[in-house]
This record gives C-alpha cells, sequence and structure tokens, in this order.
C-alpha cells in the first residue's frame, strides 16, 4: 500500500501528517521522504549497521521498543499537566466496549489470517525454476497482512464503537482502519494471481486461485460493512507491485 489518502479524507488535514496514512510496507526509500516513521526506520537500520549490529536483533529491538515507550509516557505527562489532568486519579469505569471477539466479521478476519499463514507455509520448499524475487515479494506482501489485518479490523470496532456515542467525531478513523485492511487483503488478492499465473508454481495453481477469491470476497465483505458508500478512487505512493 506505501500511503494512500482514503477518499473521506481532505487534502488539507492529509497533508498534516501524511504517515498517520501509511501502512509502512514498500520501497522504504519512497516512503521516507513523506512519512517520518519510515525515515525513522532507515536511520534506526542504519545506525546499529553502522556499528556492526542487526538492527532486527530482539535485544535490540527491546531495547529501542523500551526508549520509546519511555518517550511517549514523557510526552503524555507533559501534555497531561498542561490539560490539567491528573493521570494516577484516572476513572476505572471507563466503557471500552466490546470485545473483538465477539464480532463476527473480526472471527471471519482472524480465520482469514489463519489461512494466510497456510499459504506462506506452502512456499517452505518451490520448484528450482521458480521466481525467487517474485515469490519473495509476493511472501512478504501476505505475511506483512498476517496479522495486520487482524489489528486494523480491531481497531475498527473499537472506533466504531467511540465513534456511536460521539457523533460530531469527524476523524472517520474506524474507517480509515477498515480502508488499510481492505488494501492489505486487495494487495494479497494481487500478490496470489501473479503467483498463480506463474507456470513453475502449476502444482500450486488451484489452491492459490481459491484463495484469491477468498481474499476477494474477505475485501467485499469490508467494504460492505465499514464504507458501502463510498467511491474507492485512491492513489498509491511507494507500494509494492504486481
Amino acid at each position: 500500500m506505501g500511503i494512500i489518502r482514503p477518499p473521506w479524507i481532505s487534502r488539507e488535514w492529509f497533508a498534516q501528517g501524511p504517515f498517520n496514512y501509511c501502512d509502512h510496507f514498500g520501497n522504504k526509500l519512497l516512503l521516507a521522504t513523506v512519512c517520518k516513521i519510515c525515515d525513522d526506520e532507515l536511520k534506526r537500520d542504519m545506525l546499529y549497521k553502522k556499528a556492526g549490529k542487526n538492527p532486527n536483533d530482539w535485544n535490540n529491538v527491546f531495547k529501542d521498543v523500551v526508549e520509546s515507550l519511555a518517550k511517549v509516557r514523557k510526552m503524555l505527562e507533559k501534555d497531561a499537566k498542561r490539560l490539567g489532568i491528573d493521570l494516577s486519579n484516572l476513572p476505572d469505569d471507563y466503557d471500552e466496549g466490546p470485545e473483538p471477539e465477539s464480532y463476527p466479521i473480526y472471527r471471519l478476519i482472524r480465520k482469514y489470517g489463519d489461512r494466510v499463514e497456510k499459504i506462506i507455509k506452502m512456499f517452505e520448499a518451490v520448484p528450482i525454476d521458480a521466481d525467487e524475487k517474485l515469490i519473495k515479494k509476493a511472501l512478504e506482501a501476505l505475511s506483512h497482512s498476517r496479522y495486520y489485518i487482524c489489528a486494523k479490523i480491531a481497531r475498527t470496532l473499537n472506533s466504531r464503537y467511540e465513534e456511536q456515542k460521539d457523533p460530531e467525531d469527524d476523524l472517520f478513523d474506524s474507517k480509515t482502519s477498515a480502508f488499510f485492511a481492505f488494501i492489505a487483503i486487495e494487495r494479497n488478492l494481487r500478490a496470489l494471481l501473479a503467483l498463480a499465473k506463474h507456470k513453475p508454481l502449476d502444482s500450486l495453481r488451484e489452491k492459490l486461485l481459491r484463495f484469491a477469491k477468498i481474499s476477494l470476497e474477505m475485501a467485499d465483505l469490508i467494504r460492505l460493512e465499514f464504507f458501502p458508500d463510498n467511491k474507492l478512487e485512491y492513489r498509491e505512493f511507494g507500494g509494492v507491485e504486481f
């Protein structure tokens, strides 16, 4: 996906924070020219590599997460103080709404994610004449979607619950989160079709096409549930092509 301005987001609002509409998956060098988060990620990787360290090593990741959370906490405390909010005396009866698992659409999405994992495992061994670049690119897209879509639909449902309590909410968080899940599944569809067309993978063609059909149905389900009246015209920046 890369960066996309959802149809319901104004150009003015989008320009204030394009990183809010980036899934950080695609051409990172290109995305980093617009998205601060992608830029920070590239700089982080560069620092570790210059030091001869693996940026993806669990110890390094954990250290950075701890430091990041500490920064967020300081920012939160600073804003709370400015707004006169006592963080140590917040009410315990906040209504968080139903658990995502209570919604049928979330359970379907979770099952879809499980099937994505099964498709990925089909490629533990591939024909020697298969296009490695195509397979790698497709598997990266599928892997990215595995838990991403579950998280996005969970956020969608939670946000929609909050929005229903506040009719004046105009951030469209629920629709945008659902849109990102929709795009990820649509990208899976394109990846699956590309794999199905690849002759060395003929033995997997039927399974790939079957799951492509399921992906199409899931994307349409999300569209009908969360933004049925919107015309989905959008442009991708820095996304992955198949």
